[in-house]
């Protein structure tokens, strides 16, 4: 009777000696892949800066909203943060399931399967920004050199017509709501259409066509004057 605490005492000092040998593969594993996380995020920051993705976010106007952050060079170490802690993640799953936490593994593989759709959302999301930027700049000088009067108003349209989508479609990507958010965008979209269509073959018909007889008229004026320069400047000659 007295031998029973001992042999309990025994058996469990036997049994985390058994599983000393699961505790430092774990510890292992995740010493491997700090080791992996930090070298993935400074090649990663490397490979940025030998890219040149400055030029890239000086002709997308982002390196003034950069330098007003403080944050020009930071971009590159934030990016390679984020790779590294997920290298970092796929590591702690596996020690996980090297010590045999299954429920804790299970979470962790599920939010390692959400990762990558959240960086992909985050993408389009980037995207569409950079689109909508440069479609509001070609919109704007376009309609500046054709002289209409709301092109400020026009190009903004365009912008959050663009920002609007690309959040659909990041929305679409992380799987929220992806019934709701594509019937409304349909429903949006064909009101539009069905509105413009109407405005033009109903109350603005008109209008229109002036619109397009001045243009023409412009782009006859202007063929024109290059004409009359030509052959004064070959009169000269």
């Amino acid at each position: 009777m007295n031998d029973q605490p001992f042999e309990s005492v025994r058996s469990l000092v036997a049994s985390l000696a058994g599983y000393v040998p699961t505790i430092v593969a774990g510890l292992a594993v995740l010493l491997l892949g700090l080791l992996a996380a930090w070298a993935a995020s400074h090649l990663l920051v490397r490979l940025l800066v030998l890219m040149r993705l400055d030029r890239v976010m000086a002709r997308l106007r982002w390196t003034s909203a950069l330098e007003s952050a403080d944050a020009r060079h930071t971009l590159f170490e934030i990016l390679g943060t984020i790779v590294g802690v997920f290298i970092f993640l796929v590591f702690v799953a596996n020690a996980l399931v090297i010590w045999q936490l299954t429920v804790l593994s299970d979470l962790f593989t599920r939010m390692l399967l959400r990762i990558p759709e959240l960086i992909a959302a985050a993408l389009i999301l980037l995207v569409g920004w950079a689109i909508a930027n440069l479609a509001t700049r070609a919109v704007q000088q376009l309609l500046f050199r054709e002289h209409f009067r709301r092109a400020r108003l026009v190009a903004t349209l365009v912008r959050w017509v663009i920002l609007v989508t690309a959040f659909a479609a990041a929305l679409v990507e992380l799987q929220v709501a992806v019934t709701i958010v594509t019937g409304a965008f349909l429903i949006v979209f064909g009101t539009t259409a069905l509105c413009l269509a109407l405005a033009v073959g109903i109350g603005s018909r008109r209008g229109i066509e002036l619109m397009w007889e001045n243009y023409f008229r412009r782009q006859q004026k202007e063929a024109e004057m290059q004409a009359a320069r030509a052959e004064a400047k070959n009169d000269a000659d």
